[in-house]
């Protein structure tokens, strides 16, 4: 019984190597081509996969969960960041899975609120609010960052249904939560809250209430905080601004905008998310009939 309780092809340091793995690639993902960090993830996970096929102890097992369930999240964004969402929303199936094995509700309630980030960007405002919805009854009362997550994506939703008297207050709660996470869940960048990525979504929110002036306090608070070596957030930042101006009726300034900030990009860098955050901007623009529109436009091609 004893050997059956305790035998393990897993020990402490490879347990470790595997936890220490999820966060280099979670700091890795502002920097890198999201292709080349989904193929040397899968083939960790695969790794991961065959060592759960194994005998292993209970704590030792859901330790395993866990790593795989972070795994499975964090491929799910690199799919998503592809364009790829339904292999993303696979991913998150399958960490919503691991999570539950692990017990481990707040990765459950984390991959939740992925899913319905994925469906903010390339689904319906109101699927991301159901799902969202879904997330913040998983996670409960506690504060955390996926919480924190979850009520910006609604507030960001109910902004693109028009329903902005219902999204200020979630607005107002995301800000609230948020000063009360804790420094390190604010310095984690796939399962904290950083400061910077907290005021893209909040920059965001305020772009599609239509508040140019709340939006450009936050996305330049924003912008000032990531490194010339990070690419995708400050790339959406700037295509926010550029919705801004385009709403504010600044046209040819927000088409100038928008160029560079796909012009800056590596082109390995230039992916599905931010091609389709790019479209979305040209059709709020609008004026196709302007040079700055159709330059814009070539360049999309």
């Amino acid at each position: 019984m004893d050997a059956a309780l305790e035998g393990s092809a897993v020990g402490e340091a490879t347990l470790a190597r595997w936890e220490i793995a999820v966060q280099d690639y979670a700091l890795a993902y502002q920097s890198l081509p999201p292709q080349d960090l989904l193929a040397d993830l899968l083939a960790d996970f695969g790794e991961v996969r065959r060592l759960l096929e194994g005998q292993q102890p209970i704590r030792h097992r859901r330790r395993l969960c866990r790593v795989a369930g972070e795994l499975a999240v964090l491929a799910g964004i690199f799919a998503s960041a592809l364009a790829e969402h339904r292999e993303a929303r696979a991913f998150f199936h399958t960490a919503r899975l691991a999570a539950a094995e692990a017990g481990d509700l707040h990765l459950e309630g984390t991959a939740v609120v992925r899913s319905a980030i994925v469906s903010l960007y390339y689904g319906t405002p109101a699927s991301a609010l159901t799902e969202a919805a879904r997330g913040l009854h998983l996670l409960g009362t506690a504060v955390t960052p996926a919480a924190v997550r979850a009520l910006l994506v609604e507030a960001r939703a109910l902004a693109r249904l028009g329903r902005g008297a219902e999204a200020i207050p979630r607005l107002r709660a995301a800000e609230d939560m948020f000063g009360r996470l804790t420094l390190e869940e604010r310095q984690a960048i796939a399962f904290g809250y950083t400061e910077r990525q907290f005021h893209f979504h909040l920059g965001n929110a305020w772009t599609h209430l239509r508040r140019p002036d709340e939006a450009w306090t936050v996305q330049k608070r924003a912008l000032g905080a990531y490194a010339p070596s990070e690419y995708l957030d400050p790339t959406l930042i700037r295509l926010d601004r550029a919705t801004c101006l385009a709403r504010s009726g600044e046209p040819e300034e927000a088409y100038r905008i928008a160029g560079e900030a796909l012009r800056d990009l590596p082109d390995a860098h230039r992916t599905g998310m931010v091609v389709q955050y790019a479209q979305d901007f040209r059709v709020t623009a609008g004026h196709p009939e302007l040079p700055a529109g159709r330059e814009f436009v070539e360049l999309l091609r």
